[in-house]
């Protein structure tokens, strides 16, 4: 349960305060690369320029397929000298949405939003934080100096009182803050005998609520019994990140049964979401679960994948058959 660099790096991770900070790929600055030849190679020194394609980013997200990441040189970032937060609840997701997305395109610059949709409030933010509503929840932040952070706040306010049901103030927001690791851990995580899965994606705003649909329906449809519930995080000024999870309380004991069970769902909700103008994932990567939908999201322009890999790794070396590509 640690991060660490050359994960983040192999699969485009990110981070709680990504919405200000960037994810991995905006905090790289540049990297050296063993190639599957043998060859160190480094891209340029700094990650903006027109000198050519970005080789950066072509490594970023690769999954140890086209070479072995041996530097990185990294941005840094002050501490802030505050770090503020604030909670509203909306009446239902759309509206919640709605103030998440005006916050971003008034370039307010949170450090961080999660919007949790209605059956995240009332089980997981009841469950983890102590608050018992119903509706949406939307949690957001700002770091930096206290005078700018002041004034970011106030606008960010301003925008959610417009809507919001109910202010729960700095505390409903310091609170999530205070407790945010504590929903990945017992006894507040999912756990067996439960089956459940988390389908990540990502959208812009216009796609992103029936991206959220769109899954919701292709898992009720495949398994009736499974609860679905999500909540936005990763917020960008064009979209933002899906958190989508289903949970089955009582799966198959059929180990077989619930494995092909548990693979159509996950194959049907990402498939709905590629529909809908989502992709496979937005941080947690594609692997080997998630490499057969590689073609069906990119089309045609998966043959130049395909091509970077065979002219990189010409004995297919490098793990095979991850993210689509060509196995043993």
């Amino acid at each position: 349960n640690c991060a660490t660099l050359g994960g983040f790096i192999a699969h485009r991770g990110t981070g709680v305060l990504s919405t200000r900070y960037g994810k991995i790929e905006d905090m790289i600055m540049s990297m050296e690369v063993v190639t599957p030849t043998g060859e160190i190679i480094n891209t340029l020194p700094v990650p903006r320029h027109a000198s050519g394609p970005d080789l950066a980013q072509v490594f970023l997200g690769s999954e140890g397929t086209l070479g072995v990441v041996t530097k990185a040189t990294m941005k840094i970032h002050p501490q802030p000298a505050v770090r503020k937060f604030h909670a509203y609840l909306f009446s239902d997701l759309h509206s919640g949405m709605v103030a998440g997305e005006k916050l971003m395109a008034k370039r307010l610059q949170p450090s961080v939003i999660r919007l949790y949709d209605h059956a995240s409030t009332i089980s997981i933010i009841k469950r983890v934080l102590g608050i018992e509503r119903k509706g949406a929840y939307l949690v957001f932040g700002f770091d930096g100096e206290e005078d700018i952070v002041d004034l970011q706040m106030k606008k960010a306010v301003a925008i959610c009182e417009e809507t919001a049901v109910e202010d729960l103030g700095t505390e409903g927001g310091q609170t999530w803050w205070d407790q945010r690791y504590k929903f990945y851990y017992p006894p507040y995580t999912f756990q067996m005998p439960q089956a459940f899965g988390t389908l990540d994606t990502v959208a812009t705003f216009a796609n992103i609520e029936n991206v959220y649909w769109a899954m919701k329906e292709a898992v009720n449809k495949h398994c009736p019994e499974a609860n679905y519930i999500g909540h936005f995080s990763h917020w960008y000024d064009w979209g933002c990140m899906l958190y989508a999870r289903f949970i089955i309380e009582k799966p198959p004991q059929d180990a077989a049964v619930a494995v092909a069970l548990y693979n159509r769902i996950w194959d049907a909700a990402i498939r709905a979401a590629i529909k809908n103008g989502g992709v496979i994932n937005e941080h947690h990567g594609v692997g080997l679960k998630l490499g057969r939908i590689m073609r069906d999201l990119y089309g045609p322009a998966f043959n130049v994948l395909e091509g970077i890999k065979k002219t990189l790794d010409p004995n297919n070396i490098m793990n095979p058959g991850k993210m689509g590509f060509q196995g043993v």
